[in-house]
């Protein structure tokens, strides 16, 4: 659905921002001060950074967050079980939950396969088995656990709160889904499309009565063959056809010839009856944009920030104010997403030994008016 997924990209890279920065935080008189850092200032960073491509995983982890509001990072660990070599995105709609342990109401493992859809099951050599550590121990108990069971590799889910879920959170935006604005919005333009497809666009009807060429050709229509007949009719359509067409007859009149039938009653000679166009320009677009509403409603983003309106309606895109508006309370908004994001970070910082000053945050575009700033932007992070 176009506005489903224009309004995940937007979020998305609203969530995204400019990306990952890195930051120190210290403490003056009491007061928190925040001091951005360079990654390659901490060479252990820099290198587990570029060997992990990182920018992609963060990319990647956000749009599974937005899309499932659940997330697979995998840890792999060093052989010593010390430290965190590399992290990388299994994607959410590959995996799948083992079934809760009775005892403990753990889930202990994930398994990952592009086969569900074909009938994978969870002994199938297309589906691998991961073990999964519980995305609310420390680290110190993570390394612990997997010392002592000998785990090297494992993942730790991230996701936004639950409300009454066990197994896979509801996503907000899913709720369009599930009480049918998706199959209108994407039912209107395969209608449309039937339409123009199959409909016969005829604009008049014209009926002639037989008894118009027998007193118009009298004796001569009684002469000639079924053949002739047929080509003086088709003739006859074609002259009316023409002057019905003829732009500089616009708003003229048209005479049409009647007689009377046995009892005296009128009956038309031409009878010319304009077709009615029952799917007008414009049908069923309203509809279309109420259902395109309830899915950026659903999704939480202003309809101007992807420009929605009906083309040609009074509904409009929305002035340069009310975007900057909207892309200001959104960014804000994307705060306790990051929050969740930034676990990964934070879990590997805590189980590496990295400086517990530094705090990592997503950096965002703030818009601005041309007469604060020449470029109509600045950075701001949130950490």
């Amino acid at each position: 659905n176009g506005a489903g997924l224009s309004g995940l990209k937007v979020f998305t890279r609203t969530h995204y921002g400019s990306g990952f920065v890195l930051a120190k935080e210290t403490f003056e008189d009491n007061k928190r001060v925040i001091t951005q850092q360079s990654i390659k200032q901490y060479d252990e960073i820099n290198q587990f950074w570029k060997r992990n491509q990182m920018k992609r995983f963060w990319r990647e982890t956000i749009q599974d967050l937005e899309y499932w509001s659940l997330a697979f990072p995998e840890y792999i660990l060093s052989a010593d079980y010390k430290k965190i070599n590399r992290v990388k995105r299994q994607q959410t709609a590959n995996a799948r939950f083992s079934v809760m342990n009775e005892t403990t109401g753990g889930i202990e493992n994930v398994y990952l396969s592009t086969k569900w859809d074909k009938g994978a099951s969870i002994d199938s050599k297309y589906v691998s088995k991961v073990s999964l550590i519980d995305s609310y121990w420390s680290a110190a108990e993570v390394k612990e656990y997997c010392k002592a069971n000998k785990i090297r590799n494992f993942c730790r889910p991230i996701f936004f709160p639950l409300v009454s879920e066990t197994y896979y959170p509801k996503t907000a935006w899913h709720s369009v889904n599930d009480n049918g604005w998706f199959e209108i919005a994407n039912s209107i333009p395969k209608f449309k499309k039937a339409i123009f497809q199959n409909q016969i666009n005829i604009k008049y009807h014209i009926e002639v009565n037989e008894d118009y060429f027998e007193r118009k050709y009298k004796d001569d229509w009684a002469q000639k063959t079924a053949t002739q007949r047929e080509e003086v009719r088709k003739q006859f359509v074609t002259d009316i056809d023409a002057a019905l067409r003829d732009p500089s007859k616009a708003g003229g009149s048209l005479m049409s010839i009647a007689y009377k039938d046995g009892t005296g009653t009128p009956v038309p000679g031409i009878k010319i009856t304009a077709i009615d166009d029952k799917y007008k320009e414009g049908s069923y677009l309203p509809e279309a944009s109420a259902a395109n509403s309830e899915i950026l409603f659903a999704l939480g983003v202003d309809p101007s920030l992807i420009g929605a309106g009906i083309p040609g309606g009074k509904l409009g895109a929305g002035s340069g104010s009310d975007k900057r508006e909207s892309f200001l309370i959104l960014s804000a908004l994307c705060k306790s997403n990051r929050e969740t994001t930034l676990e990964p970070f934070e879990f590997i910082q805590e189980y590496n030994g990295w400086d517990d000053q530094l705090i990592g945050g997503f950096e965002d575009t703030v818009l601005t008016t041309l007469d604060k700033n020449p470029t109509g932007s600045q950075k701001t992070a949130q950490l």
